[in-house]
């Protein structure tokens, strides 16, 4: 009896135990009978707003989301169904729209409420919240591949994938450090994470946790972001009814525990119903382990101390070998660098003395020898230069820009680059452009320029004869948004399957016979696939052996509106409509092209491909009733005797009384022929093949009576590159007795005072004997007794203004980070184009010139719509908002600087530079996070001056900002 008493005694605790740990409550959803205690206010509220509309987030599982039936689920719904139940409220949920959409209406009052939102300050503005009613966790996910990312702080300088105008989106923007990418859906940001595209996304946990298993992106790890505050979700109410926030406070109030259990468990916890027989079964096995674990405990524990031991040992072994991989990914990464440094730095003394050398008096064969010493330094850095490229791709370290370009200008550019291989290789180069193909795009006109490049060099590479041709068709336009096809094709060698197969593979030609015969690192094509994938595009390849190869690259870039409009209104003025135009050219396929290119000018135009036919016509069209030819654009290879003899026969010929205007079409690599321009009675000259925007420029420059005779592409001239408003002393800081001399007489022959230091010692020495005399300094990086950055740090303590450049051949390394943290803001690689070198010199002298202060803008809106991902209408709203919010700013600032509160003076800064560099006020931003370090350091003649200079900026900004909304008005 005793013993049976005791198994009863003992089967009731463990019966209890058991429910206490598996039983799970219902889920009836009833909210109670509790009665709500609304004012009058509140009931009048309602009967005159009977009906709420709500914006949601379709795919916010398991908060709130549309099933496959369309119908609204999730825990938000649940307590807008108990709410609606206590109030007599109906809800009203809009359709159609993405969470970006629906957050967009409701801001502009458009909906009513938005039922389930985090609190952010950036919300706070136009809405009120009611008491939240759940939390959530946010996380960073990671691909579990990637080793770089396992913290918070590892996103600093990286770009992280977010949800367009969520509370995520708005926590990011107060880490500038981080680059958001906007994506409208988290399958979407969550498959690029997955792909490698992103390196990271930053989401809710359980919504993103959910949504990866659902779409199958099984390689992902989250991260929990630590000193992270928990996150509640809350009703957001249009804030100009306070009465709804009240009300729905009293009905969230109002539901009690039970109900909010049961919502809970519905849409996260598992649910189980009691079962007592499986209940009774559990206690009997409990039992049974209990009794298992008592015999085997002991043998266990001995056996997991064993495996403890091993795993700890497994885990030194990684360490380890981490540890190793890490060293050698470090060793690789410093010999690139002193590779990079070691190679670039003798190519500039050769690139740069060939330049000068060029400018010297010599023969037409010295001429021909310095242009080959050019071409073999140019070869020579696109190998290194591929095999850095190749190198940043590796790590994850390409970004690609946004920002405004001409396609006529990159084209251009890509054709005075591969003409030499073009001429070199004596084959044909087409272009064929299609004029409903926008000039004018926002993106990385870098590397669209590199990745043509690259197709067009290689074609040529493997063309003996016939010709390259690159094509560029309009395929889809939808809302600004232009996918255009590159079209670049050869009548080359060809490829088979199987060296197709491989061509995207790095260090990789085809087979080794290609290799031997054709040269090159087999890196080229490699890094054109992974540029267009960063850039969201594909490639494709056709080719058949014997017969050439045809790579189409397909991209897609928003239009830049405003600068398309102006280029279009002139394209489509009154003032070319009336002009008429003879075509001369032998070439079926260039004659057409220019015919299309006139078109869509409005012009008319007649073609022939006949000297003694053009004549004719010139001749006829002189008649009483024949309207004569006003242009003569003219090929110089189509006449048997050339160009200009053709031209001179028209102006002799005394049947031809009204002479044409002339634009001549000049062959590539003919530079000696724009020479001859004026004294042949032409025009201008425009250099084959032709493009667009150059023809109507050359045409509206004709016809507004200005001279024109400019070679392929527009140079600083020797005028403009002495047109400084006033002479300007550069300090030249370098170590390389070459690099010296080629600096001082690229410098002199501009028309500036060149003063020389030979390390970062005595340019410091220098430029505080000569403060005042000294206005631009060009700074190499790497030099004995004191380097660069350590000189610039110097300098900075006695000088903030100063403009200083880096000269550096190390492109590996973080160097343009490196840089702006000693105060260098202006960067040029070795080797430099001496072009390019002088460009960047005046460029940096006549923006730092107090001479031309309207030059220099703040603001740039383009760039603040694009860092949070609105429209213009609430970009401009929050621009109102953000000079009302600081308004008193610059008091309070100069108030705290005055009492010497430089860690008051300090915070101010640090909480308004992140929203400036949100709205785009780049050159303000980076002026605050100067700022900032001088007053953490307390340097005084810094803050003096940094003081004065913010204040004058921030009210310019003011100014730009109340000019934008004007004009916007």
């Amino acid at each position: 009896m005793k013993n049976n008493g005791f198994f009863r005694k003992w089967a009731a605790i463990t019966a209890v135990f058991a429910l206490l740990l598996y039983s799970q409550p219902g889920v009836a959803l009833q909210g109670g009978s509790s009665v709500l205690s609304l004012t009058a206010e509140e009931i009048q509220f309602i009967q005159e707003h009977p009906t709420i509309n709500l914006g949601i987030d379709p795919e916010f599982i398991p908060y709130e989301f549309f099933d496959s039936d369309g119908i609204y689920k999730g825990i938000a719904a649940d307590y807008l169904s108990l709410i609606a139940e206590k109030t007599g409220l109906v809800f009203e949920i809009a359709r159609g729209l993405t969470w970006s959409q629906a957050y967009e209406n409701a801001v502009e009052r458009k909906l009513d409420a938005l039922p389930c939102i985090s609190k952010t300050a950036q919300r706070g503005k136009y809405f009120l919240f009611s008491d939240s009613y759940i939390s959530f966790v946010r996380v960073i996910f990671v691909n579990k591949d990637n080793t770089t990312v396992n913290s918070f702080e590892d996103l600093n300088g990286k770009s992280v994938a977010v949800q367009r105008n969520s509370s995520h989106h708005s926590f990011l923007l107060d880490y500038p450090q981080i680059e958001p990418a906007l994506f409208t859906n988290v399958e979407d940001a969550l498959h690029a994470v997955g792909d490698g595209t992103q390196q990271a996304f930053i989401g809710n946990l359980a919504t993103s946790n959910y949504l990866a298993k659902a779409n199958g992106i099984t390689n992902l790890r989250y991260i929990p972001i630590s000193n992270q505050e928990t996150q509640y979700l809350y009703f957001a109410v249009r804030n100009d009814w306070p009465q709804l926030v009240s009300i729905i406070n009293k009905a969230l109030a109002s539901i009690d525990e039970e109900s909010k259990m049961a919502i809970n468990d519905r849409w996260i916890s598992v649910e189980k119903s009691a079962d007592y027989a499986w209940i009774l079964r559990l206690i009997l096995i409990c039992s049974a382990v209990i009794a298992l674990i008592s015999v085997v405990s002991f043998f266990w524990i001995q056996k997991l101390r064993k495996e403890i031991h091993t795993r700890k040992k497994i885990q030194a072994d990684l360490e380890k070998a981490k540890r190793e991989a890490d060293e050698a990914n470090q060793f690789k990464t410093s010999f690139l660098t002193r590779m990079s440094h070691e190679i670039r730095t003798p190519l500039n003394g050769i690139t740069g003395m060939a330049y000068l050398l060029r400018k010297t008096e010599l023969t037409l064969t010295q001429k021909m020898y310095v242009d080959r010493i050019t071409q073999s330094s140019s070869n020579m850095l696109g190998i290194i230069n591929d095999i850095l490229d190749f190198s940043k791709i590796e790590a994850g370290k390409v970004e690609i820009e946004t920002a405004s370009f001409s396609l006529d200008q990159v084209v251009q550019d890509v054709i005075n680059i591969i003409s030499f291989k073009i001429e070199e290789q004596k084959i044909a180069l087409r272009l064929e452009k299609d004029p409903s193909v926008p000039n004018w795009f926002l993106g990385d006109a870098k590397r669209l320029e590199q990745i043509l490049i690259n197709l067009m060099n290689n074609a040529a590479k493997f063309t003996k004869e016939g010709e390259v041709s690159l094509k560029i068709r309009l395929m889809t336009k939808e809302n600004d948004r232009y996918q255009i096809n590159f079209a670049v094709k050869d009548t080359g060698i060809g490829m088979s399957e199987e060296q197709i197969s491989k061509l995207f593979s790095p260090f990789i030609q085809g087979d080794i016979s290609i290799n031997r015969r054709f040269g090159g690192t087999g890196l080229g094509l490699s890094i054109v696939k992974n540029l267009v994938d960063l850039m969201g595009g594909d490639i494709q390849v056709f080719s058949t052996p014997g017969e050439g190869s045809t790579f189409i690259v397909q991209l897609t870039f928003p239009a830049d509106t405003q600068k398309e409009a102006e280029y279009q209104n002139r394209v489509k003025g009154d003032q070319l409509k009336d002009i008429r135009t003879l075509v001369l050219d032998k070439n079926s396929a260039s004659i057409g092209m220019i015919r299309n290119y006139l078109e869509s000018f409005r012009m008319t135009c007649e073609l022939t491909a006949a000297p003694l036919s053009a004549l004719s016509m010139l001749q006829s069209a002189n008649g009483q009733h024949a309207k004569p030819f006003d242009l003569l654009i003219v090929d110089y290879e189509t006449p048997t005797e050339n160009g200009f003899q053709f031209i001179k026969e028209i102006f002799s010929n005394p049947r031809i009384a009204h002479k044409p205007k002339v634009i001549m079409m000049l062959p590539m690599m003919r530079e000696d022929l724009f020479d001859l321009l004026d004294e042949h009675h032409v025009d201008i000259g425009i250099g084959k093949p032709i493009v667009p925007s150059l023809l109507l420029n050359g045409i509206l420059d004709i016809f507004q009576v200005k001279a024109v005779a400019a070679s392929k592409t527009p140079e600083m001239t020797a005028e403009e590159r002495t047109a400084f408003d006033k002479p300007y002393c550069v300090l030249v800081v370098e170590d390389n007795m070459t690099n010296q001399m080629i600096a001082k007489a690229l410098l002199e022959q501009s028309g500036l005072t060149v003063m020389m230091a030979e390390n970062g010692k005595v340019a410091v020495d220098l430029y505080m004997q000569n403060q005042k005399g000294i206005d631009l300094i060009l700074m190499d990086l790497h030099m004995p007794v004191m380097n660069g950055y350590e000189a610039a740090s110097e300098i900075r303590k006695i000088s903030q203004t100063i403009p200083i450049v880096a000269m550096t051949a190390d492109v590996v390394s973080d160097v343009k980070e490196k840089c702006d943290q000693h105060g260098i803001h202006h960067y040029l690689t070795k080797p430099f184009d001496p072009a390019h070198f002088i460009k960047t010199v005046h460029a940096v002298l006549q923006s730092a010139s107090p001479a031309e202060p309207e030059a220099f803008r703040i603001l740039n809106a383009d760039v603040g719509i694009q860092n949070m991902g609105i429209g213009k209408d609430l970009y401009l709203a929050i621009l109102n908002e953000y000079k009302t919010e600081n308004s008193n700013t610059a008091s309070r600032l100069q108030q705290a600087v005055k009492d010497g509160r430089f860690d008051d003076a300090s915070s101010i800064v640090h909480k308004f530079k992140s929203s400036t560099g949100s709205i785009g006020a780049k050159p303000l931003y980076e002026l605050s996070v100067l700022f900032q370090k001088a007053l953490k350091e307390e340097n005084l003649p810094a803050i003096e001056q940094m003081t004065d200079e913010f204040m004058q900026m921030l009210g310019t900004l003011f100014d730009e900002i109340q000019r934008l909304q004007n004009t916007s008005a």
